[in-house]
């Protein structure tokens, strides 16, 4: 069934995580940076790239409990070597020869290859989880650090696995292409991220050795519109961030943040646009206090009428077939169930041409397209309907802190992210404000809260109060100075960077 795909692309999926979207489109990069072409699309929605799989790494990393063990044992270094890589040979999954005798070559001791092995997995991405290990991820230190992910059967197969590389990252990746700053963005990753010196990746490539590359191209990704604004402004901010004068390492965590943000932004504006509302999206904030407000309500609500925004997307882009010449002429035919089902399955490769509904013509259109109406709502609420709560929740967008609602009441975190990405090196707090309001519709003071407050919803007082919570945030982390009663600056603890 095609319906949430054509809408937000393929796909949008709740358990794909910023953090693994990321490593996603990392991987995409660097095989479309080895292939010369790079954030280029010759022909959109082709792209077909071969990722790296690094399975020598990820069983270093995660599939080597016998290490502990082994260093434990107190043997000498020759027979710590040999125990160990007997273990290995027997146990290590995914490849074709298991001889990890280069190692011995590259380091010193034993205990030594055990201590960079230990510090790796320290810096894996969600290491707590109890994903399977060749489903684990070493933080993105560089190129030798990207692969995707795998699932590796019991008899030493390697399949390629959409559960947690769900595509999510493609789609990011796409976005970044059709950008109108693609050009400037690819040079930034390349000198940041792909080609910069690396000693922890240096790291990598000694365990992993030569690269492992997957055995076929991974094609089939969709991304709708030539264009949008969500994609410039991704771009946008993603560029701010690359330009900081800070480490690489320290800027991918901002990078993250930014993209669950714009994610989710670009999820709520195309069911905007689908549903033909011309208002821009709008995110009431609540910079938490003590007790409930106004404002927490209003944030609460906000959320809810967003969340609700995609579901109604589908709905109405199904149903909009019956707008159409088509359906009308099939209606009027001989056989209109029979039409009909063609008509839905060239739109939404549903009903199956083999069902009996359609074979014997019993099923009217009106029903068929209740029925698929029903279905597509029904998968859509599995995982994209999820995104924005899940995803939210992971930014620190939303939260249910202090209350039994989901609300917009953005974290520390997602507030140090915002000024990074926004202020070069100083701004009056007020257009700091206003900046968030235009950009990403995100509404804290009375002057972003004109609609509510005219409309009866609050008083200008509330979102005054809610401004002044911010202000007192901001200037705890260090982003705010207060130079007179009139006039406050949010800064950029980065100074001298460049935009």
């Amino acid at each position: 069934m095609w319906v949430d795909e054509a809408i937000w692309g393929h796909r949008l999926h709740d358990e794909q995580t910023p953090w693994l979207t990321l490593l996603e489109f990392l991987g995409v990069l660097y095989a479309e940076h080895r292939a010369g072409r790079s954030l280029t699309e010759a022909q959109q929605n082709e792209l077909s790239y071969l990722p790296q799989t690094q399975l020598r790494l990820r069983n270093l990393l995660f599939n080597n409990p016998h290490m502990v063990t082994v260093v434990a044992s107190g043997q000498s270094d020759d027979a710590m070597w040999a125990s160990w890589s007997a273990r290995m040979q027997e146990n290590a999954g995914g490849l074709d020869n298991a001889d990890f005798s280069y190692l011995k070559e590259r380091f010193e001791t034993f205990k030594d290859f055990a201590s960079i092995v230990a510090f790796l997995q320290s810096s894996a991405i969600e290491g707590g989880s109890n994903k399977r290990w060749s489903s684990k991820f070493v933080f993105p230190f560089g190129a030798n650090a990207l692969y995707e992910d795998v699932n590796v059967n019991p008899k030493g197969g390697v399949e390629t696995d959409r559960r947690f590389f769900a595509r999510t990252g493609e789609i990011l990746y796409l976005m970044l292409c059709r950008s109108s700053r693609s050009a400037d963005l690819r040079e930034r990753l390349r000198d940041r991220l792909l080609e910069a010196p690396a000693p922890y990746d240096g790291l990598a490539r000694a365990l992993q050795n030569e690269p492992q590359l997957a055995r076929q191209e991974r094609a089939g990704a969709y991304l709708p519109c030539s264009s949008h604004r969500a994609y410039d402004r991704l771009a946008e901010d993603w560029i701010a961030i690359l330009d900081l004068q800070i480490p690489s390492y320290d800027a991918i965590p901002h990078l993250v943040t930014m993209t669950g943000l714009n994610l989710v932004l670009y999820q709520l504006e195309r069911s905007a646009e689908v549903l033909g509302r011309k208002e821009p999206i709008t995110l009431v904030c609540e910079i938490i206090s003590p007790k409930r407000s106004v404002v927490r309500e209003l944030s609460a609500n906000s959320f809810q009428d967003n969340n609700a925004l995609p579901k109604q997307a589908v709905e109405r882009f199904v149903r909009r077939i019956a707008e159409t010449p088509a359906w009308d002429a099939a209606v009027r035919s001989g056989e209109p169930g029979i039409n009909a089902a063609e008509i839905l399955y060239g739109e939404f490769n549903w009903p199956d041409p083999d069902s009996e509904d359609v074979d014997d013509g019993s099923g009217s259109p009106e029903k068929l397209l209740d029925e698929l109406v029903g279905k597509a709502l029904y998968r859509h609420k599995q995982h994209v309907g999820k995104f924005q709560g899940v995803w939210g929740r992971l930014i620190g967008l939303s939260s249910r802190r202090s209350s039994r609602r989901v609300r917009y009441a953005p974290t520390d975190r997602l507030l140090k992210t915002l000024v990074i990405c926004c202020v070069e090196e100083r701004l009056e707090f007020k257009d700091f404000l206003d900046m968030l309001r235009e950009r990403y519709g995100i509404v804290i003071g009375d002057h972003q809260a004109k609609n509510f407050i005219n409309s009866g919803m609050a008083d200008q007082e509330d979102f005054s109060d809610n401004a002044t919570r911010l202000e007192a945030r901001l200037a705890s982390l260090g982003l705010l100075k207060r130079l007179s009663d009139s006039c406050a600056y949010v800064e950029n603890p980065f100074q001298g960077t460049v935009r």
